[in-house]
């Protein structure tokens, strides 16, 4: 399964990596094939491969499942969404000194395999957590073949 990815590197190189992102959005085009063009921030996936479906799950902390959007189009399964910042200064003058909670739309695609149902898919989302079940076709489902043996 092909899909947008987002490296999180911890160490030394974690700034300049964080920078050279930042550079990269400022100055790239939003052209065919930059699918995560205009994004702010991209949410954490997990795709888990199971005998008879796919699941991909992803992080959505603060947001609720109506700020969601899951089309498919082509065999790509695109998730997209924005999450609205909500924070207010603090009474008497107060001021955030420090923001690291991430704002803003998002857009991830999965190009899926042609193994999976498209009329089957379903969606669910719980607590922050987006989960898309994606059905495998039934001949894509794995079975045991019995050998027949002749004595």
């Amino acid at each position: 399964m092909s899909l947008t990815k987002h490296n999180h590197r911890l160490g030394p190189w974690a700034d300049f990596d964080l920078l050279a992102n930042r550079l990269h959005r400022g100055f790239s085009d939003c052209g065919i094939g930059n699918l995560t063009c205009g994004a702010t921030w991209v949410p954490p996936v997990s795709v888990e491969e199971k005998s008879d479906e796919i699941l991909l799950t992803a992080e959505l902390p603060g947001m609720t499942g109506d700020a969601v959007e899951i089309t498919l189009e082509n065999n790509v399964l695109t998730i997209s969404g924005e999450k609205r910042e909500s924070r207010e200064e603090g009474e008497n003058g107060g001021k955030y000194h420090l923001v690291e909670r991430s704002f803003g739309s998002f857009r991830r695609s999965f190009t899926l395999p042609r193994t999976v149902r498209g009329e089957g898919i379903a969606a669910d989302f719980d607590n922050g957590l987006l989960t898309v079940r994606l059905p495998k076709a039934e001949e894509a489902v794995s079975r045991k073949i019995e050998v027949a043996r002749r004595n």
